[in-house]
């Protein structure tokens, strides 16, 4: 009997195996050696995308128009647009409404009638996931919950949100409270575009000053586990936010950089906050893996432009060769081109067809170090075209004895209200000396011709007279 049931175990679990292939090819087939090869299956995340900062170009995708429940990721958008409407030094004010929450609902806590700068409420509010701050926030800027889920819906709308709806600042779950991970991976991008925002975004700590009701509180944000210590998961990352309730599950909005590209990932549905965290880690390997950062100066580098210098000194170790060095007009301007690898080559190999060198200074000696020699104007695939000063790398001196041009005697001519040079001994014997030279060569030219010219001369023949004596 008991072997018999030992059998029957055996087939039911072998049935399981052979029916659900899918479900044993998780994670554990992930190799972390060749990110590259990512599967859909090697992520725990029901829906997830990966984009690419600088150009919003989508490297990876997984259900990502897959209508989710984004819980507190909503604070992301509620921070960003009181980032854009409001003021960060006003104090605002705790309601009573403001604090009508569910229970066991995240709060930082506030207290009705607690007053605090808005920058230290925004903190709050991300790092701690408050509730009770994205209503106080909402109640701020728009003066209710509803009004400023409307705003929410318009502003996601503009940017190209077409499958998302809010319903609250805060993420806390309503069946017409949605999003998609494309639609959230657009909103974190605009957000990330804010240098206040990426600053709290990266925030894991935050100390809360005092209040009117309440002495400094520190603050931990659970994405610390993530980032920020020897002991992170993945120290590339540098925000942004997490979300859980039981209808939406864990979910994750990262950010990670490294060698210049950023990335922003979202991942909705996941099994555990350390399931969000291996996925996002998945998801950043792979796309750093497909993209590489340079920048327009980099690609200059590979092939800078030279100049042949005329009228350079003789001494001129480079023979009057001159190189331009890139100026960026701009400091504010980025210039970061992100590509894929496959790319690299053609963009350095093809660089002079993106640009276009205006040069305003002739290529003459003498040339002073840092003197602008041309512009140079790059074209990018998107956005506007980005100019540069080509500038003289070094100093190239004019020769000292240099014989001048036809053009410069004349000019010198011209503007010399006595052309003619003084008459000296030196003068009158030189010219002596000329003339004596041209005589005897007159004079041996025609010894020369005269010789040649002179004919001999036949003797008188004595006539014979035909009569005889």
């Amino acid at each position: 009997m008991f072997k018999r049931l030992v059998c029957l175990l055996l087939t039911v679990l072998m049935l399981v195996v052979c029916a659900c292939p899918a479900a044993l090819a998780s994670s554990s087939d992930y190799d972390s050696n060749h990110p590259e090869k990512l599967n859909d299956t090697d992520l725990s995340a029901s829906a997830a995308i990966l984009i690419e900062v600088n150009s919003g170009m989508v490297v990876y995708e997984k259900n990502a128009d897959v209508r989710m429940y984004p819980a507190s990721t909503t604070k992301i958008l509620t921070t960003y647009l009181a980032l854009l409407m409001g003021n960060l030094d006003d104090v605002v004010t705790t309601s009573a409404t403001a604090l009508q929450l569910e229970e066991k609902a995240s709060v930082i806590p506030l207290s009705e009638g607690e007053q605090l700068p808005l920058e230290n409420l925004l903190y709050a509010t991300m790092v701690k996931s408050g509730n009770d701050g994205a209503n106080v926030i909402a109640e701020t800027i728009s003066g209710s919950i509803y009004a400023f889920a409307e705003t929410m819906n318009q502003y996601a709308a503009s940017i190209g949100c077409t499958n998302t709806h809010f319903v609250n600042p805060s993420g806390l779950h309503d069946d017409n409270h949605y999003t998609t991970a494309r639609d959230m991976a657009l909103i974190a991008r605009e957000a990330m575009q804010d240098e206040t925002f990426r600053k709290i975004a990266s925030t894991t700590t935050y100390a809360l000053p005092r209040t009117n009701m309440h002495g400094s509180r520190r603050l931990d944000s659970k994405m610390a586990e993530l980032f920020g210590s020897d002991s992170a998961v993945y120290p590339a990352a540098n925000g942004i936010k997490t979300g859980y309730t039981s209808k939406a599950g864990y979910c994750f909005v990262g950010s990670a950089t490294k060698n210049g590209v950023t990335f922003i990932s979202v991942v909705f549905n996941c099994g555990s906050y350390a399931k969000c965290w291996s996925d996002t880690k998945k998801l950043m390997e792979y796309g750093f893996t497909q993209y590489v950062s340079t920048s327009v100066a980099e690609l200059y580098a590979m092939s800078p432009k030279v100049l042949e210098i005329s009228k350079y000194d003789l001494n001129d170790p480079q023979l009057g060769k001159l190189e331009l060095s890139l100026n960026k007009l701009s400091d504010s301007t980025n210039d970061t081109i992100v590509t894929l690898q496959s790319r690299l080559d053609y963009l350095s190999s093809n660089f002079n067809d993106l640009v276009a060198i205006e040069y305003v200074h002739d290529p003459v000696a003498p040339i002073t170090a840092g003197e602008v020699m041309a512009t140079l104007t790059y074209y990018p695939e998107e956005g506007e075209p980005i100019e540069y000063e080509l500038v003289a790398s070094r100093s190239v001196s004019r020769r000292v004895l240099d014989f001048p041009s036809l053009d410069e005697l004349i000019a010198d001519t011209l503007n010399d209200p006595n052309p003619f040079p003084r008459f000296t001994v030196e003068i009158f014997l030189f010219l002596v000396a000329v003339a004596a030279v041209i005589w005897g060569v007159v004079k041996g030219v025609k010894r020369l011709m005269g010789f040649r010219s002179k004919k001999p001369r036949r003797k008188a023949v004595k006539p014979i007279s035909r009569y005889y004596r």
